[in-house]
């Protein structure tokens, strides 16, 4: 038998007869131009899933090993570190004012007394507070992170410390950096203080990281 002949092809992009709408020469049925073949289309409206980190329009966060987490809002932060100035902060302030007065008021006295002149013992005594709260504040607040997420002011405001890579408690390495970088913003001036804890403000991430979270890769989440 033989094969009628075929009219000449149709002009550019003209259908072909029998060729559904849209569809190009010698593409599978409901494949787009460019997809992988065998791969399906995409359904009309669906998004790409979200970058890992926030996602769009919510606190929430996924992380390895843990899932989806809400991030802790600023004002859960702030409560966390409020109760841990009453718990361990004002404590600490008035244990270091009575004994550097103490101190002051021994020198003074043995001065006036005519026992000794003027010594460094009230500098020596500021030297010695200072590293007892140095002590304290590594034991409380990057020994409970470190080992717990979560200070006993953060516990009781529903936040915890986690390692963003992971998901997993941040370990001493971490904790540390995350504690050391606001203690030394408070050295140099106590606004800087101020700055670093306000600095989750200034995420544009949706993590709500401060920069000692940047710096520690830490993410504070709310358990709530």
């Amino acid at each position: 038998m033989t094969t009628p002949p075929q009219g000449p092809p149709p002009p550019y992009g003209e259908q072909q007869p029998g060729q559904p709408y849209g569809q190009q020469p010698g593409q599978p049925y409901g494949q787009q131009p460019g997809q992988p073949y065998g791969q399906p289309a995409q359904p009309y409206g669906s998004m790409p899933p979200p970058p890992f980190g926030a996602m769009a329009g919510t606190d929430q966060v996924t992380l390895p090993n843990v899932g989806t987490v809400t991030v802790a809002s600023i004002g859960q932060r702030f409560v966390g570190r409020l109760l841990d100035f009453l718990i361990v902060g004002i404590p600490s302030a008035i244990i270091a004012f009575a004994i550097i007065a103490a101190t002051a008021s021994n020198e003074a006295d043995r001065i006036a007394a005519g026992e000794s002149t003027a010594s460094g013992s009230f500098y020596a005594s500021i030297f010695a507070v200072a590293g007892v709260l140095f002590v304290l504040g590594i034991l409380y607040e990057v020994g409970l992170i470190a080992t717990r997420g979560a200070t006993l002011g953060k516990q009781i405001a529903g936040v915890k410390v986690l390692r963003i890579g992971d998901g997993q408690l941040p370990g001493w390495g971490p904790s540390f950096l995350r504690w050391i970088i606001p203690a030394v913003a408070n050295f140099v001036c106590g606004l800087l203080t101020l700055l670093v804890y306000l600095s989750p403000l200034f995420d544009s991430s949706g993590r709500r990281q401060g920069w000692h979270d940047k710096v520690a890769k830490t993410i504070v989440i709310s358990v709530k």
